[in-house]
Parts: C-alpha cells; structure tokens; sequence
C-alpha cells in the first residue's frame, strides 16, 4: 500500500462544466492553468451526449482494456477518481438511457457535456506526484514526488 498525506492543506473546489465541453480535456486544461499536481475527484454529476470509457476485461496480467463509446443522452450517477501529476483518471458510472443499460467503467477524453457536469476537487495543496507503471505486471501506482534538496 502507498499512502500519500496532504502536508501544507487542501483546497475545496467545484468545477461546473457547460454544454458543449469536454470533460477530460477541460479539466486537464484547468490544472494546468492553476498549477494543480494532485487531488481527489470526490464527486461527479451530470449528464453527457458522448461518453467515452475504457473497463478491464480479464484479471489477469498485464490488464487487458476494452474501449467503447455511448452516443446520445448519458446520465452521469458518479464521477470519482484522483489526479497525479496534473492528469485527472475519472472513473464512472452512467446510464446509456437510450438503452436503458448502466455501465461503470474508466471516463477517457473525447467525453462531452450535454446540460451540465459538476466535479467536486480536493486539492493537495504543495504534494507533488506521479504516475509510474511497473512493467513487468502492466499495473500504474501513484507515487509521491520529493523534492530534491
């Protein structure tokens, strides 16, 4: 287990996003524009007209993904995730409505606002991290980052 404490506080934000927005490229926008490295994605709502997402397929290793899209109107029930080197990974839950199928799976970008979609963001204020994958197994830690002194 990896356990990375907030050591100067944290910052609270609610992140709104419009018609028309894509989520994932926005919000990657947003941090870096504010010099955001890490956080908590600590809840989502809303509702999309494209939804991009990636879920595993096995549970073996490395992981294999399949990718898919829904088109059309998404509700959004959760959006929840971490943010690791200013890169945001969101993971969702949403109701393909006219299929009248959930599915939960990894948002990936390309995933657009239809009327509206509200992140809740607490930052890490001055923890700096990344994200490292450890190539024999395929699997991605978040790892805190130390200045050098």
């Amino acid at each position: 287990m990896i356990v990375i404490p907030e050591s100067q506080g944290t910052k609270k934000l609610m992140v709104s996003f419009r018609r028309g927005d894509y989520i994932i490229e926005e919000l990657q926008k947003f941090l870096k524009d504010e010099n955001i490295d890490a956080g908590l994605i600590t809840s989502g709502i809303g509702s999309l007209d494209i939804c991009k997402m990636h879920t595993i397929t096995t549970t073996g290793l490395p992981p294999v993904d399949r990718q898919f899209t829904l088109e059309g109107p998404v509700e959004v029930g959760a959006l929840l995730g971490s943010i690791a080197g200013g890169e945001p990974h969101i993971h969702a839950v949403v109701h393909d409505v006219a299929n009248d199928k959930v599915y939960v799976g990894h948002l990936e970008p390309g995933s657009r606002c239809c009327y509206r979609v509200e992140l809740g963001l607490t930052i890490l204020i001055g923890v700096k991290t990344t994200r490292v994958e450890d190539k024999p197994t395929g699997l991605i830690d978040i790892v805190e980052v130390k200045e050098q002194k």
